[in-house]
């Protein structure tokens, strides 16, 4: 009897710590979500990607960018720089807009909502796997100072880890299925490559050798389940990493 009754008392706890894992996790994906739109990327590395690990890894459709030194330099350091250059075209066409730290950002504007979570935490809750679905735009300055608009339907696959008892993302993969100019037709001008406004002559190389398998639609494509769903698993297994 007192058996049953310890069993019962631990899965009930297993079941409150896994509801728990799950609403942090969705909080973890939030915060990167509001930190990208804020431009606060460096703020995101520091406070919700993993710092324990050496292979964190940050990829898209052209690849992955992996290691703390190189995410941190293409995630943080890109953007920031980018941000710079942005407000130094824009305080030479606009007087009134003045070259200082405070304005750089000026004419960015990213929203990246996620939605539809699908979410598998370990049997042994040291990592989590998720998948979400991501329909955005994003506006930032060309270099006649007016807004460049694109919209972009997607998905991120994320693997997660436990550090120090707090939820942390570990490889972030983003796929495109359409990207698109806000002022042109969906139809003749679907995903076009996007060029930023400044070349970053600093941005790492993507580790091309880690392949995506996901492609952008066309009328020649299939439907694709990737980054794919996540599967129940006890413990982790590079064999199941969106770092692939």
């Amino acid at each position: 009897m007192a058996s049953n009754i310890q069993d019962q008392v631990n899965l009930a706890l297993r079941l409150a710590q896994r509801a728990v894992d799950y609403m942090e996790i969705q909080n973890v994906m939030a915060r990167h979500v509001y930190c990208f739109m804020a431009q606060k990327q460096w703020e995101e590395l520091d406070t919700v990607w993993a710092r324990r690990v050496p292979d964190i890894a940050y990829g898209h459709d052209a690849g992955f960018v992996v290691g703390q030194e190189k995410v941190r330099n293409y995630y943080g350091g890109m953007n920031e720089r980018q941000r710079q250059n942005k407000l130094e075209i824009m305080s030479k066409l606009y007087p009134d807009v003045k070259n200082v730290k405070e304005n750089e950002g000026i004419g960015d504007l990213v929203m990246f909502p996620v939605s539809t979570p699908c979410i598998e935490i370990a049997g042994d809750g040291k990592t989590a796997k998720g998948v979400w679905f991501s329909q955005a735009m994003g506006c930032e300055i060309g270099h006649d100072g007016k807004p460049m608009v694109f919209g972009f339907w997607g998905r991120e696959g994320v693997d997660f880890i436990k550090e120090d008892g707090k939820w942390k993302i570990w490889h972030l993969l983003l796929t495109g299925d359409i990207n698109y100019r806000q002022d042109q037709s969906w139809v003749d001008n679907m995903n076009p490559p996007f060029v930023r406004t400044v070349p970053d002559e600093q941005t790492m190389v993507h580790d091309l050798t880690r392949k995506v398998p996901h492609r952008h639609y066309s009328n020649k494509t299939l439907p694709q389940d990737d980054p794919k769903l996540p599967e129940p698993y006890e413990t982790w297994d590079e064999s199941i990493s969106y770092l692939k």
